[in-house]
C-alpha cells in the first residue's frame, strides 16, 4: 500500500511539473549594472531568465561586497530558447542597450567590474558579436569563463525595489546616453 501512494504521489507531483525545454542556451554579458542588464533583458520574447552575477576575472568565489569581486565584471547570465531568439539578435540587444564606446565603466558606474564585454563559447557566436559591433565599439569580445551568481536578494532587483531601481536608472543617464547611442 505505501508503494502504491508513493507512486501516486510521484507521477501526481511529475505530472503537475512544466516540462523542460531541452533546446534552452545561456549567453553571457557585461553591460555595467547587472540590475539593468537584467531587466534591459528579460523583457525579450524567448528569455526565460536571466541571472545577476559576475564572470570575466580570476578571483576565486566573487561575493557582491565591495571589494570582494576582485577583477570580475557584473554580468548577464541570459537562459533563451534559440527557436524564439537567436544568439545574434541577443548580441544586437546588447550593443543597443549599452556604451559600446565606454571601455571605463557604464554610466555613472566606473571601474572595471561595471565595464562591457560580451562572452562567446564558439568561434561561430565570436564571429557573429565581432561582426555586429558598431564601428565605434570598444567592447571586448572574450571567451566564457566561470560565470558566479549573486545573492538572491540581488536577483530580480528591479522588480524588487522598483523605485530605487528606476531611480539609480534614471541618475546614471543610462536611458538618455542609449537613446544618444540609438539617435533617438
Amino acid at each position: 500500500m505505501k508503494k502504491t501512494i508513493v507512486a501516486c504521489a510521484t507521477l501526481a507531483i511529475a505530472g503537475s511539473m512544466a516540462p523542460l525545454n531541452a533546446t534552452a542556451e545561456n549567453f553571457t554579458y557585461s553591460g555595467g549594472c547587472f540590475w539593468c542588464t537584467e531587466a534591459d533583458t528579460e523583457k525579450l520574447n524567448g528569455v526565460s531568465e536571466v541571472i545577476s552575477g559576475f564572470t570575466g576575472g580570476t578571483t576565486p568565489n566573487p561575493r557582491y561586497e565591495y571589494g570582494k569581486w576582485g577583477d570580475h565584471r557584473e554580468a548577464a547570465q541570459v537562459i533563451y530558447d534559440p527557436r524564439v531568439i537567436s544568439y545574434e539578435n541577443l548580441v544586437r540587444h546588447v550593443y543597443a542597450t549599452i556604451d559600446y564606446e565606454d571601455r571605463g565603466g557604464q554610466f555613472c558606474d566606473r571601474g572595471h567590474s561595471y565595464s562591457p564585454a560580451i562572452y562567446f563559447k564558439t568561434d561561430a557566436e565570436r564571429v557573429i558579436a565581432q561582426r555586429l559591433a558598431p564601428e565605434t565599439s570598444v567592447v571586448p569580445i572574450e571567451l566564457e569563463s566561470a560565470f558566479y551568481p549573486v545573492r538572491v536578494e540581488h536577483q530580480d532587483f528591479y522588480k524588487k525595489r522598483v523605485v530605487k531601481y528606476e531611480y539609480y536608472r534614471l541618475q546614471c543617464g543610462r536611458n538618455s546616453r542609449v537613446d544618444a547611442l540609438n539617435g533617438n
